[in-house]
């Protein structure tokens, strides 16, 4: 009787060791586990580089925000800094201005406070479309000054051109190509 039970095969059910038949059925299982991984990392690496691309989007736009509000202080604080000639800044547009200096630019006595209001709204102007610079600043930028007489209240405005937005139920955010800036003198 001992010799009958050794000559018996011997097949181990183990919850994760088979042999026999049933690993035969098992045959090519764990290429179908790894395809659904990769096809499920994928889809995240996806929706990770798609949260880049927004990122990268915001940012830009955070970015030609800054420079327009720094455009915009610049010129209010050459207003302050020439209020005796505040007039000369009203209704200003950098749309199709003049980017050539003044002569009193160049002048070692200076410039006196008329000429110093066209040679800052020459120098703003030139700092908004990047003339003298490899950069430009703002794509497409245009600087407008506005003076209401009822209020004596000035009005910077910077616009440029961004690339359009949707919000989260697919709607367009307007107004993120400009920045203004209201003071008093």
């Amino acid at each position: 009787m001992v010799s009958q039970d050794m000559n018996k095969k011997r097949t181990y059910k183990h919850l994760f060791f088979r042999t026999g038949d049933a690993a035969r059925g098992q045959r090519g299982f764990t290429l179908i586990e790894i395809l659904v991984t990769v096809f499920i990392l994928a889809i995240g690496l996806l929706g990770l580089a798609g949260l880049t691309l927004e990122g990268m989007r915001n940012n830009q736009g955070a970015y030609l925000r800054t420079q327009a509000s720094i455009l915009a202080y610049d010129m209010a604080d050459r207003m302050r800094a020439n209020k005796e000639r505040a007039a000369d800044y009203a209704g200003f547009s950098t749309d199709g201005a003049t980017t050539t200096l003044p002569a009193c630019a160049t002048d070692a006595a200076g410039c006196t406070p008329a000429d110093q209001a066209t040679l800052d709204k020459v120098e703003w102007t030139r700092q908004i479309q990047g003339i003298g610079s490899d950069t430009v600043l703002l794509p497409g930028g245009v600087g407008t000054i506005q003076f209401d007489a009822a209020t004596s209240r000035f009005t910077v405005t910077v616009t440029w051109d961004e690339v359009a937005r949707e919000g989260d139920a697919g709607e367009n955010i307007s107004g993120d190509g400009s920045y203004t800036v209201r003071f008093l003198l």
